[in-house]
């Protein structure tokens, strides 16, 4: 299926925050989004059509609409990490380690931990991406096109991108 490409304001303004040549590889990643969502691409849940696509250390956090694609946010990764307002729980098996018979540290399996930090990005970049659409809930979409211009950055043909007619 192809997908018209558009952006939230907020996710224009991501990228604008960007250095060009991280922005340029995040929008062709962005640009293959159009022919069957592809890439490296996580559904957050079943009942959502909210997406996330990682891209270095950059999540584009993206949902979909019939035929488009809605970038919402472009994050860095380290942002997954932030305390959140609503924390998920999951299922640990802590070993407590005493000092002078208080609580100081848990240890837990390797894979656990792994697990913890997998659902703390997901729900971290989740929230971010409800929270984008909450905001901008009646904000006006921009054409992928139009995003690269705004951005000074080149299409996929290696020319900047003037608009149809080249001007």
């Amino acid at each position: 299926m192809t997908y018209e490409i558009v952006f939230k304001p907020r996710a224009i303004w991501d990228l604008q925050s960007l250095p060009k040549a991280t922005a340029q590889r995040i929008l062709e990643k962005i640009e293959a989004l159009g022919t069957d969502l592809a890439g490296d691409v996580r559904r957050f849940t079943n009942i959502t059509p909210d997406y996330r696509l990682p891209v270095g250390d950059y999540r584009i956090l993206f949902e979909t609409e019939a035929d488009k694609v809605i970038i919402d946010r472009v994050k860095h990764r380290s942002d997954a990490y932030k305390p959140s307002r609503n924390p998920t729980m999951i299922s640990l098996h802590p070993e407590f380690l005493t000092k002078d018979g208080k609580k100081e540290f848990a240890d837990l399996p390797y894979e656990e931990f792994v697990a913890l930090q997998k659902v703390l990005a997901d729900a971290a970049d989740l929230i971010d991406l409800c929270e984008a659409k909450a905001d901008e809930t009646d904000a006006v979409t921009v054409p992928l096109d139009e995003v690269k211009n705004r951005l000074g950055l080149r299409t996929k043909r290696g020319r900047m991108n003037h608009g149809p007619c080249g001007s």
